[in-house]
């Protein structure tokens, strides 16, 4: 409307002529998921722009005065096949600690909400948007307005008339938000069953969400197609994901969601709505604790402690020990955390506890790793509810999950939508008080609130959500024990100038000891290094094989 053109123009159309009309601030204008890059031939510039959330990746890499853009890094990477060290160390740890820089040197991404200009052999970065918190409704309003702001991103997510839509379903509260929103949008319209395809364990029992799914499509609307993936090889066909998201990511899951996936596309979707972000965006509202510790309000803290205690897995007391440990300006706080400092089970490393990464003590040094975390403060550091909630929105991770999910659903053919990570949802949410967010140990409460009616009652139930870690572990002891023992002990092994192959071997010796009982902790930094194992294999035997016989055209 504000451009005067019609509301079908196809998206590249409305940005070229957003452009004519508002020239670089542009972006700023544009609504929803984007990345693009738009050459003004009369003025020899090149405008590239990424959305506020990252959902869409773009990156760079400009030498010697070329500047080349491409959505993955991978397709920007030297010829070279070197990798940087800072990457290796921060992937191994299981951080993303950079928003800019990628695998490859030189090649760096786009951060989410900026702009980039390249314009006379010059390359100018600003950004154009951020994510900032709306002003809270009035009291009792925030869920029924939630609702309706997740309603209407469904929509605008599911507006094409030539896209086949479905949903991930898994039975957890964001997944089964979408559907059932979804379903209602469908049924007014008089649309068939809405299409949901799931993933499931049947054991062990604390893994199995069938019984939630199946209270979802139990309401009626929607034609399920569901995967048992009991068993599976986490490694299976790996250097085929390797290809398809420019090597190792922070995401163990994808190599079970391949089958999903690929079941929709098989079916003839070609948009999936994904319920990620729902934690980040809806807030869990743990920072009214630290409100509490700022106020000095022990005994509210002390009784609201309980519950979120629980959904963390740790005792009441470490959590309040570590909550009043931040207020560092409070003399009573000091006095609490140093009387509660007995009962932090959590203070002292056990002998069964496993390390908190498998750097070698060089490659450490080297990779700078320790002096980068010193530099990244943890959310809930920000202190109030709001803050901590604004830094979990800005952490590089955010726009990171988006570009692995870019290249894994495109190499499946799919499109990804997140209605969480939609503008006004994150706004509104970063706007609440914590008070509608945390109460009596139900976190995330103005989302259980909004879907009340909507969604099972069972499922709002919910505090738990589905643990990957058992599964893992039995696959990768399995599977693929023989591989990882080599990845992790042999002499030529590629992961040698990074590891700390010694201890690498004995937390990977108690995995394989028992499966059921490793910690995520431990399971994690193995699939890690193995996974980076497996990729710099690859990249290793790419370099080594001979090049292609040149094809000669025959004279005429």
């Amino acid at each position: 409307a504000a451009l005067g053109v019609a509301e079908d123009l196809p998206a590249g159309v409305m940005i070229a002529a957003a452009y004519r009309r508002w020239g670089m601030t542009c972006a700023a204008r544009l609504e929803g998921d984007f990345a693009f890059a738009l050459w003004d031939a009369p003025r020899r510039r090149l405008l590239c722009a990424r959305d506020v959330a990252g959902v869409r990746p773009l990156c760079y890499r400009l030498e010697r005065g070329t500047l080349a853009v491409a959505q993955h890094a991978a397709a920007l990477a030297p010829p070279t096949g070197a990798v940087r060290d800072a990457a290796v160390a921060d992937f191994l740890y299981g951080r993303v600690l950079d928003a800019e820089r990628t695998w490859f040197p030189g090649v760096m991404r786009l951060a989410a909400g900026h702009t980039l200009v390249f314009e006379n052999g010059a390359l100018a970065l600003h950004r154009h948007v951020s994510l900032n918190p709306a002003p809270p409704p009035p009291a009792g309003e925030a869920p029924a307005r939630l609702r309706t702001l997740l309603d209407e991103a469904i929509a605008r997510r599911t507006a094409g008339a030539d896209e086949r839509v479905g949903v991930l379903l898994s039975g957890g509260l964001d997944s089964s938000t979408i559907a059932c929103l979804l379903r209602d949008q469908r049924k007014a319209a008089g649309a068939p069953p809405l299409p949901v395809f799931a993933m499931m364990f049947r054991e062990p029992a604390r893994s199995n969400e069938r019984r939630h799914f199946d209270a979802v499509v139990a309401t009626g609307g929607f034609a399920p197609t569901v995967l048992e993936l009991d068993g599976y090889a986490p490694f299976a066909d790996f250097e085929t994901l390797l290809a398809a998201t420019g090597g190792p990511t922070l995401s163990p899951n994808l190599a079970c969601m391949r089958a999903v996936v690929a079941a929709a596309a098989e079916r003839g979707v070609s948009v999936l709505l994904d319920g990620h972000g729902g934690d980040e965006v809806v807030g869990h509202g743990y920072g009214l604790l630290d409100e509490l510790a700022a106020r000095g309000a022990w005994p509210a803290l002390w009784r609201e402690a309980r519950g979120a205690a629980d959904n963390y897995g740790r005792s009441r007391a470490t959590l309040v020990r570590r909550v009043a440990a931040r207020q560092r300006q409070r003399i009573d706080a000091k006095v609490i955390a140093h009387l509660l400092a007995p009962f932090d089970r959590e203070a002292a490393a056990g002998p069964d506890r496993p390390p908190t990464h498998l750097l070698s003590r060089a490659f450490l040094h080297a990779s700078d790793l320790a002096e980068r975390l010193r530099g990244v403060a943890r959310p809930e550091a920000a202190g109030s509810e709001q803050a901590q909630h604004r830094a979990v929105l800005a952490d590089p991770l955010q726009p990171y999950a988006f570009e692995v999910h870019a290249a894994f659903y495109g190499s499946l053919g799919v499109t990804a939508r997140y209605p969480f990570w939609d503008r006004q949802v994150a706004e509104f949410c970063c706007g609440l008080p914590a008070s509608e967010k945390l109460a009596r140990g139900w976190s995330r409460l103005v989302l259980r609130r909004a879907m009340a009616g909507v969604v099972p009652d069972s499922v709002l139930a919910r505090r738990d959500k589905l643990d990957f870690t058992v599964h893992l572990a039995r696959g990768l002891v399995r599977h693929h024990h023989e591989r990882i023992m080599h990845l992790l002990a042999a002499p030529d092994t590629p992961l040698a100038p990074f590891l700390d192959r010694e201890q690498a071997c004995a937390i990977y010796a108690g995995i394989a000891a028992d499966p059921d009982a490793a910690s995520g902790r431990a399971v994690q930094m193995i699939w890690r290094a193995a996974a980076l194992g497996i990729w710099l294999e690859t990249r290793r035997e790419a370099a080594l094989r001979p090049p292609k016989p040149a094809v000669q055209e025959a004279a005429a």
